[in-house]
């Protein structure tokens, strides 16, 4: 099935350091987030999501969506781990929970590593028919 609109890049570990490109030669999330044009980023509208707009709407419709940046350690916005937990489709909090006591890096690097929860559910009801 396809769905309208492109689809941001799926988080890695490695979008806890700065922006870049996957190994693939393509945008990583990080770089994606970083060329939003600034402002409120909360206002899902083509002028700041760009192409992105569609797959943001759809997916809010489930989950508001939190700031994708945060201010860093000198000022300038960076990837937010509530953006990625989100865009991930988890409960909130699952990763940035505050008495988790995770820093910013730490908490894009368990995203980063971990299995969107609806794709592994889905995964497994399809190889459970064949086992």
């Amino acid at each position: 099935m396809r769905l309208p609109g492109c689809c941001l890049p799926t988080p890695r570990a490695s979008d806890a350091r700065g922006p870049g490109r996957h190994g693939d030669g393509g945008p990583d999330l990080r770089t994606t987030v970083a060329q939003l044009t600034s402002g409120s980023l909360g206002t899902l509208d083509g002028a700041t999501w760009g192409i992105y707009a569609t797959a943001i709407a759809r997916w809010e419709l489930l989950i508001p969506v939190p700031e994708p940046t945060q201010p860093g350690q000198h000022g300038k916005p960076v990837l937010a781990p509530p953006f990625v937990e989100w865009l991930m489709g988890l409960p909130e909090h699952w990763v940035t929970d505050p008495t988790l006591r995770l820093p910013r890096t730490g908490a894009l690097r368990v995203l980063g590593n971990g299995v969107v929860l609806a794709q592994a559910t889905a995964l497994r009801l399809l190889l459970c028919r064949y086992h």
